[in-house]
């Protein structure tokens, strides 16, 4: 399950909110909490996802328990 704010054992800097629909340079990969997916720069489906939060690494999203999308195309 991925955690809620302030659960996870990492800096508070992990993940931050959307703004305007998309990440910003620092938190690049986006992610889908209700489906418990993330999608990083340069795969499949990253442009086209409105994320609900922002992570600043792949190693945080999934810190958070979220994972990669199955399908790469």
């Amino acid at each position: 399950p991925v955690r809620p704010p302030g659960v996870a054992e990492q800096t508070p800097a992990a993940w931050v909110p959307p703004s305007d629909g998309g990440c910003p340079v620092t938190h690049p990969v986006k992610a889908k909490v209700a489906s418990g997916i993330f999608h990083a720069p340069g795969s499949a489906f990253y442009e086209r996802t409105r994320p609900d939060r922002c992570y600043r690494d792949v190693a945080a999203a999934e810190a958070d328990g979220l994972r990669a999308p199955k399908r790469s195309v």
